[in-house]
């Protein structure tokens, strides 16, 4: 789902980008096709690449990131020059909404508007806005008029991000030189790159540094979402206030594999864990309560982001949930020399919004 550049007519020869630019730094992949797959070419990072904190965005200092983002592309040997990126989500609204089925699907759009306008936080006319219909068979056939829809109801997604952020986010790329074919949110990349096309149901948990994404995701389609104030930072600064030690050192001290070497999480980590473990089952509590889909169970949860490698971590959350806790590797439909997988299975859990986002490359119209 894109809130602009729709999805290509016909399918890329050349390479695409995806852009993840996020509160912890900036993630950029190359993907390009491939013998009927689509092959890594290069990837590069750059950390604490833009402002920290919860409320700013990579266009806050657009000539900073510019900066940055031409490093990053220099030093890796980045050769496209088209893009994909990502919102972030906290600047993005989305919903699953209801509205009356349509007799013609010409009335469609403005059933959708009158609905949307009661709940995006800005006046319609200053967001930028993506629709999927989720019950496409409720749609009446082209140029024909539905019958007996009075009183039906259909699930269309709703996405939306204010013109500013979209307008802003645009003129960053034109800087750079490069064409911003599309932009979407975290969510839909991380559904691309961690689930594809499987038709299962799962739970997504993204932590990243200053906040964690969640999604329950059905047959591909993230139908609901939930933003926590809370992520890797809130771990870190847990065992630095507890041990009486720096951030950075405590940073390092959560990146070692050797502090949790019997499998259990200290007690500092579990306390900053709660929060991020609340939102969880308070997200399978309401989409168990949510009417429409096929209300099949979420059958696994998979974690990415940055501290998605924390020892201990799935353990935990296999035996807090009942649940199969999976690491997601967003690299697994992905082709690269064998000699890199190790690297690629560590930086993983950090590059799958920026893997999902240029494997849009797959989709054609």
């Amino acid at each position: 789902m894109a809130l602009f550049g729709g999805k290509k007519t016909e399918p890329v020869s050349q390479g695409l980008l995806g852009v993840d630019l996020g509160t912890a730094g900036m993630k950029v992949v190359e993907l390009a096709p491939s013998e009927g797959r689509l092959k890594l070419v290069t990837y590069g990072y750059a950390e604490q690449a833009v402002p920290t904190g919860a409320r700013t965005t990579p266009v806050d200092d657009i000539p900073k990131t510019v900066a940055v983002m031409r490093r990053v592309l220099a030093e890796g040997g980045f050769t496209a020059k088209r893009a994909v990126a990502a919102l972030p989500t906290t600047n993005v609204f989305h919903a699953i909404i209801s509205v009356p089925v349509p007799k013609v699907k010409e009335e469609l759009r403005g059933l959708i508007e009158a609905q949307a306008s009661k709940l995006l936080p800005l006046p319609i006319d200053q967001m930028v806005l993506d629709t999927n219909v989720l019950d496409k068979q409720l749609l009446p056939d082209d140029g024909k008029e539905a019958k007996e829809v009075d009183g039906k109801f259909m699930r269309v997604m709703l996405t939306g991000a204010p013109k500013v952020l979209v307008a802003s986010y645009t003129a960053l790329f034109k800087e750079l030189g490069i064409e911003l074919v599309s932009l979407e949110t975290e969510i839909f990349a991380l559904t691309r790159s961690l689930v594809g096309k499987e038709k299962s149901h799962a739970l997504l948990v993204d932590l990243g540094a200053e906040r964690s994404n969640l999604a329950i995701v059905e047959n591909g389609i993230p139908l609901l979402t939930r933003v926590i104030k809370s992520g890797g930072n809130s771990i870190t600064q847990a065992l630095s206030h507890t041990m009486g030690i720096g951030f950075d050192e405590a940073d390092a001290m959560k990146r070692d594999l050797g502090f949790a070497a019997d499998g259990k999480l200290p007690l500092p980590i579990l306390e900053a864990l709660k929060p991020i473990l609340h939102e969880i089952r308070y997200a399978l509590g309401v989409y168990a309560e949510q009417e429409g889909g096929d209300k099949a169970p979420v059958e696994k949860i998979i974690v990415t982001g940055g501290s998605a490698h924390l020892p201990g971590l799935s353990a935990f959350l296999t035996q807090s949930l009942s649940m199969n806790v999976y690491l997601g590797d967003p690299w697994a439909r992905v082709s690269a020399p064998p000699g890199l997988r190790p690297i690629l299975e560590e930086i993983g859990p950090r590059f799958a919004v920026a893997v999902g986002l240029a494997e849009r490359l797959e989709e054609k119209a």
